[in-house]
């Protein structure tokens, strides 16, 4: 197994996306959710509630990818929106690690 600082979310997807530039593979983060402006008004995101942290595109495939450490959980919304993209023929997949990715992108 790769070592890395795996206790944090935000340390895995980093990463994940490092990994991924290094091995040309397209990965994107997008960020989920509603802020409030110093103006007062709320940006929303526009994506959906569940939407997984990162987009990986490889061998003509969309991988949807929602990052968790070794002991952390689906929220409910998350494993909703897994459903509906599985349901559909799209890859959803948690990974924990690169070799969680690795796995995934059959590598």
């Amino acid at each position: 197994m790769e070592t890395h600082n795996y206790k944090r979310e935000q340390n895995i997807q980093r990463s994940i996306m490092l990994w991924c530039g290094q091995n040309d593979i397209l990965c994107f983060r997008t960020n989920v959710g509603r802020v409030q402006t110093i103006y007062g008004d709320f940006f929303d995101t526009g994506l959906p509630e569940g939407w997984p942290d990162l987009i990986i595109l490889y061998n003509h495939t969309i991988y949807f990818c929602e990052v968790k450490t070794r002991t952390g959980a689906q929220r409910n919304a998350q494993k909703r929106f897994q459903e509906m993209i599985t349901k559909r023929g799209y890859t959803y997949f948690v990974a924990r690690s690169i070799d969680d990715v690795k796995i995934a992108l059959n590598l």
